[in-house]
């Protein structure tokens, strides 16, 4: 599934996010499949109630109605079935998370996704065994890249 209209409409109303999960995964090249888009947002009430209304006029209805402030994650659908989860606390602070994540291009737009070091970080202390399997193809990957003199 596609989000590149999200990501567009969150560039367009300038609020901050980071790519985490499986779509971060498949960005920094370890193929497998995606159900749904992962994203972190700023904990501050003007960034979340901006990150709500920009996700709403996209289309997405929240699960449930209940204000950013009091969740961990708002899960998000819109009428064609997609999901979005929407983490407000996440293993990692948003501020670290912006200040090392990277833009890399999905399709012909670009997303701000979670850097190597953290999305490998987040996943091993998730430990389920997908974020294991995920683990382990990254630093394939990695390793892939060091022994090619890439960085």
């Amino acid at each position: 599934m596609s989000y590149g209209d999200v990501f567009d409409a969150l560039e367009r109303n300038s609020v901050p996010y980071v790519v985490v999960s499986g779509v971060a995964v498949v960005l920094h090249g370890h193929i497998r499949p995606v159900f749904d888009l992962d994203i972190v947002i700023a904990s501050t009430p003007d960034e979340q109630n901006r990150a709500l209304q920009t996700l709403m006029q996209v289309g997405f209805v929240p699960s449930i109605p209940v204000p950013l402030s009091m969740l961990t994650v708002l899960r998000m659908f819109d009428q064609s079935a997609r999901e979005i989860d929407v983490f407000v606390n996440y293993h990692i602070p948003f501020n670290e998370l912006w200040a090392s994540s990277q833009e890399m291009r999905v399709g012909d737009r670009m997303a701000r996704v979670a850097s190597l070091e953290h999305l490998l970080w987040a996943k091993r202390i998730t430990a389920r065994p997908h974020d294991l399997m995920d683990v382990e193809g990254l630093l394939a990957i990695q390793n892939r890249s060091e022994g090619s003199g890439s960085v």
